[in-house]
């Protein structure tokens, strides 16, 4: 819903979109830029890029500088009234202190659990990724065992190297990016910064332009770290140390 209001709104201000259409390379240009995509080239002013998770070879600065992550969801079968008020008598949002955490609400409808996590992150397989969070949704909701999952899917967050989102300008291309799995949040709030800065208006100034826009040796967009430190914390979660505050 957030992401068709936001549309209808820019398709009603009169912005073009085009969907589907990878930008293979952007050019500096006397005034402006020059994008190559997989549909043509054009030219603008100014640039934004906020690609986050999704940030290929094209961008190797940002590349170099934002890890991509997955996160997975699953969600139950329909559940009896009683069970989710038992279990979720809140109904509120749920997030745990694992470091590979968890995070679960009952559906806007009422009816299921929606249970999303990092567990399942060292393979693409599907099948295997929910399998890890249904292990541990049982392991929160052992009387749940036995539920059937109707629903299952996964895709990349864009993490920063000091877990700190991040609006920046490099070589003249600004940046709305690193949202560190709270993108719903953090990508409109940031994006109106980067808009503003380009506008020249007052209210752009933020405290995550502040901070410098990390990058590590031998990093080059492809964390070949990933298997070994989300090993590393499964261990910590198994022995219950490090758990975040």
């Amino acid at each position: 819903m957030l992401h068709r209001g936001i549309l209808e709104k820019a398709v009603a201000a009169g912005v073009t979109v085009v969907s589907r259409c990878r930008v293979t390379a952007i050019h500096p240009l006397k005034s402006g830029f020059r994008f190559d995509t997989e549909k043509g080239s054009l030219e603008a002013g100014d640039a934004v890029v906020a690609t986050n998770g999704y940030t290929d070879a094209a961008m190797t600065w940002l590349r170099r500088r934002v890890i991509p992550i997955p996160s997975q969801i699953i969600a139950t079968d329909g559940l009896p009234s009683e069970t989710l008020s038992r279990l979720m008598p809140k109904r509120h949002m749920v997030g745990d202190t694992r470091n590979l955490y968890n995070y679960y609400r009952p559906s806007p409808d009422g009816t299921r659990i929606v249970f999303g996590g990092r567990r399942g992150s060292h393979t693409d397989d599907d099948a295997r990724k929910a399998a890890h969070l249904y292990r541990n949704l049982i392991e929160i909701f052992p009387e749940l065992e036995g539920v059937k999952l109707t629903h299952s899917w996964w895709g990349y967050t864009g993490y920063t190297f000091d877990f700190l989102p991040k609006v920046a300008i490099h070589d003249g291309i600004h940046y709305a990016t690193g949202f560190c799995g709270s993108g719903v949040v953090w990508a409109p709030w940031l994006g109106k910064k980067a808009a503003a800065l380009i506008l020249g208006e007052t209210e752009a100034e933020s405290i995550f332009a502040e901070y410098p826009f990390q990058s590590r040796p031998l990093y080059y967009g492809k964390p070949w770290f990933l298997p070994f430190v989300i090993g590393w914390y499964g261990v910590m979660d198994w022995f219950g140390a490090g758990r975040r505050n």
